[in-house]
């Protein structure tokens, strides 16, 4: 592992993370150009929920967004992800703000499966790359649902009975349409900003894994979120590509 001491805090890396340890070994923070550009639509006086939590790196910036009492409720469902976002909240004293959840989120509660396979990155086995491998890089935050990779416990939004959320913001590697779909309660009460990975436009290939292994729940994986936001819940904007991504922004 490598820590990097940045503005916003020490930020604990597996060495052989690709991407994100790229842009820490030459001095930038990642992605921290979109996280400042979201700041304006995130609400202080309310709290957060980031779906896929990775290391932590955006829940950091985004504590530093909210006021004392508002708190960034992160999910992560790969253990060794996890571990490592618990240490991240530690190491920067942030235990009060981040409250880290070891959980994947889905369209169900009960057991799933992580994708064995290194997809959105170099294509490795993603339990060597953790051990014998360790000297090949892996996108370890680009690892989505799927088959024959790790056990996780899943969870959906509306079972966490989260109170005054403001802004979801969602990147799950092709399960989006699932996870929304089991969020109408949570989102149609509390009318929260919404960014999100749109893998039916960008990375098709995540959600069409995610599709195959988990095809009992084919009415799930239609579920489009903006649609429902804009046209039930009258959203007065939203963006495609914020900031030239692949992450779309609901705006009520």
């Amino acid at each position: 592992m490598e820590t990097f001491n940045t503005q916003y805090g020490l930020i604990t890396l597996y060495s052989n993370e690709t991407f994100i340890a790229y842009q820490f070994k030459n001095g930038n923070y990642w992605d921290i150009d979109t996280l400042m550009k979201l700041r304006e639509y995130i609400p202080s006086d309310r709290n957060i929920l980031e779906i896929g939590g990775h290391c932590g790196t955006s829940s950091i910036v985004y504590s530093s967004f909210l006021r004392n009492d508002k708190k960034v409720y992160v999910y992560e469902p790969q253990r060794n992800m996890y571990n490592l976002l618990v240490k991240n909240i530690a190491q920067n004293n942030l235990h009060d703000k981040i409250i880290p959840n070891n959980l994947g989120v889905f369209c169900y509660e009960g057991c799933g499966k992580m994708n064995n396979i290194d997809l959105d990155g170099g294509g490795g086995v993603v339990s060597a790359r953790y051990e014998s491998e360790n000297n090949l890089s892996c996108n370890f935050g680009g690892i989505g649902l799927g088959e024959a990779g790790e056990d996780v416990k899943l969870t959906t939004i509306d079972s966490m009975n989260l109170d005054n959320i403001g802004y979801i913001h969602c990147d799950a590697q092709g399960s989006e349409n699932f996870i929304f779909s089991k969020g109408i309660e949570t989102i149609t009460k509390f009318r929260p900003v919404i960014l999100y990975e749109d893998n039916v436009v960008h990375g098709r290939y995540l959600y069409d894994t995610v599709c195959k292994s988990y095809a009992d729940y084919s009415v799930e994986s239609g579920f489009d979120i903006k649609k429902y936001c804009m046209e039930t819940l009258n959203y007065s904007k939203y963006i495609d590509s914020f900031n030239g991504g692949s992450d779309t922004l609901l705006i009520p």
